[in-house]
Formats: C-alpha cells, structure tokens, sequence
C-alpha cells in the first residue's frame, strides 16, 4: 500500500486584528484568511508532496468531515495532491472540524484558538472497519498518528497488534494521556520538546519532570539527549524500529533509534527569513516519513526534513506553506 495517516481534518478561519472586542463590543478588523487544517490533514498533505515523485505508492487520508462547504473544499486539496480519500467518512448531521483563531497583531501575533471537533469526534474505527481498511496491505505500511481524533492509541494498538508489517509513527500532538501497554505499539515517537515531558510527566509524575526541567536550564542540549535515550527505552515497540525524534525548533533536532544508539544531533537551519513557522511540525513529519518508507538512514531523513521545514516557514499558512519534493532537492543539491 504506502502510507496512511489517521486523523483530523479541520478548516481553520483567522481573523487578523489589532484588538479583541469585549463582550458586547463590535470593531473592525484588518483581514481574514481561510487554511487547510488539523494535523492529520497537513501532514498527509506534506506526506503527498515531498514523496518521492517517481515513487508510486499510496499516501491515503483516514478521517472525517461534514456534508458542507468546508468538508468538501479539504477534500478538493487533498485529491489535488493526489491523496486517496476514499477512506474519508462524509457525515450527514455533523459539521466539519474548525479552527476560529483570532489573532491580536499589536500584541506581537498573539492568537486565541476555538476548537469545534465537529465530524472529527466522529472518527472512530471499528475492529472490523480497521480489517477491511487494512485487507490490502501486503508490503510494509506506514500508519501515522496524532491524538486529535478519538482513541487514537486504541486504533494505533490494534494496527500494530493485527497488521504484521505496520510501523507505527506517533506524533502525540496535543498531548493527551494513553494506556502504557499501548507505548509498544509505537515505531517511531516525534515529539516537541514541550511534548516530550509531557510525555514522562504522564508516566513519571510531575517529580521527575520537574528534576529535567532544572537540568535543562543548566543544560539544553544535553538533558534532551538524556530524554530522547529514555523514551527510546521505555516509550517505543522494543521488536520494531524502535526510533525517537525530538524537535527542537530554533535549537535544532535530536534522534536516536535501535540502528543508531548515539544520540543524532542536527542544528535548524539558521539563514532563512521566518515568515510563519505555524506548518513546521507537520512538514518535519511528513518530510522524515517519506524518507523513512524509502528506505533512507535516519540521520538522512532527518536532514531532508529540516531543510523541508526551514522553506516551509519561509511562506504563509501551515498546508499552503509546505514545499515539494524538488523544492527540498534543489536546496540539498
């Protein structure tokens, strides 16, 4: 098959202005934009773009919307990047997934985020839908996560459990507590800093966290090197690819994996003008698993994913930002 990412979709609208009204209060705004939204989204989005283009398998989309405008229009930017949406429920009786951000301009682009789940609370997967979904797959397929939809760790378990050559990426964004039987199904963890502790906190307690929190302030780079080889051991499928990749914005990336037990380290890339850094997660993810499913080294994926990301943040929008294939090329040739 190829890679299938399970998860949300959402139209986000952002209204631009230099203050927020008061209850009861109306004011004018500077400007109003619409964006391709929910990470599941934008990330099968990066996953379709920065494939390898003389690579035929399939990149497909497993989520929800509503029978509306906003569902119809993700649906239409999806196909346009040649992802199959077959497996993309249209449900009567339920809105589509949105984001209304509001953002304050005077006060440095400070913004304030209304989630509706709309048909995103809908994504809910039955042992026997997961068979039918998966009764294709007969080579290696890549099935990528995030924790915007419901039990996603239960569907990721049950892949790992029931399909033999899955490999599971985690991207446990935003960050919600799982069973810690479910850890085991994880191949590869991509986290933020941020979620990376969060990470431990859910495991660990507040304690420990607290303890890496002072020795990050003593030492950034070194502590994380610390957590990335601890979440290697303890939060990844011991029999899989067993892979952690911690993001560390500005500060660059660590990754270890069971082929590579010293902690990687890339330095971001520094020379580029920052536009909007809002689409840089989700391309790094798709970037890093494209490589991955072509069968590149870690240290090589991370790095197409770095340079993927750093033109991503070069531009506006989270999915209209995300680059292709011979963009990135160009950059690392």
């Amino acid at each position: 098959m190829g890679i299938t990412v399970i998860g949300s979709l959402n139209y986000d609208l952002v209204t631009y202005t230099d203050k927020v009204p008061d209850g009861g209060e109306t004011i004018r705004a500077n400007s109003f934009e619409t964006h391709t939204g929910g990470k599941g989204c934008n990330q099968c989005i990066a996953i379709a773009r920065l494939k390898n283009p003389q690579d035929n398998y399939t990149v497909r989309m497993v989520g929800s919307v509503g029978n509306d405008a906003f569902g119809a229009q993700l649906l239409d930017t999806l196909r346009r990047d040649g992802v199959d949406v077959d497996q993309v429920k249209v449900l009567e009786g339920v809105s589509t997934g949105t984001a209304t951000i509001l953002v304050e301009e005077k006060l440095g682009g400070q913004n304030r985020i209304l989630i509706v789940k709309g048909a995103n609370g809908e994504s809910k997967y039955s042992s026997q839908q997961l068979k039918d979904m998966f009764k294709e797959t007969k080579e290696k397929e890549y099935v990528v996560f995030q924790q915007e939809i419901p039990n996603a760790d239960c569907v990721m378990k049950w892949i790992h459990d029931n399909i033999s050559n899955s490999v599971i990426v985690f991207n446990p964004s935003p960050f919600q507590p799982i069973a810690k039987a479910h850890w085991n199904a994880v191949d590869v963890l991509v986290v933020n800093e941020i979620e990376a502790l969060q990470v431990i906190e859910d495991a660990e307690g507040p304690e420990k966290v607290k303890e890496y929190k002072e020795m990050i302030n003593d030492n950034f780079i070194s502590t994380y090197k610390n957590i990335a080889i601890r979440l290697k051991s303890q939060y990844v499928n011991p029999e899989g690819k067993r892979a952690v990749i911690i993001t560390l914005g500005s500060k660059g990336v660590l990754y270890v994996s069971k082929q590579n037990p010293e902690v990687g380290y890339m330095d971001a890339i520094h020379d580029v003008k920052v536009v909007d850094s809002t689409g840089a997660g989700d391309t790094f993810l798709g970037a890093l698993v494209t490589q991955l499913y072509e069968g590149k080294p870690l240290s090589e994926a991370i790095k197409f994913a770095t340079f993927s990301s750093s033109l991503a943040i070069q531009k506006n929008g989270a999915a209209e930002s995300i680059p292709k294939h011979n963009d990135v090329k160009a950059v690392l040739s």
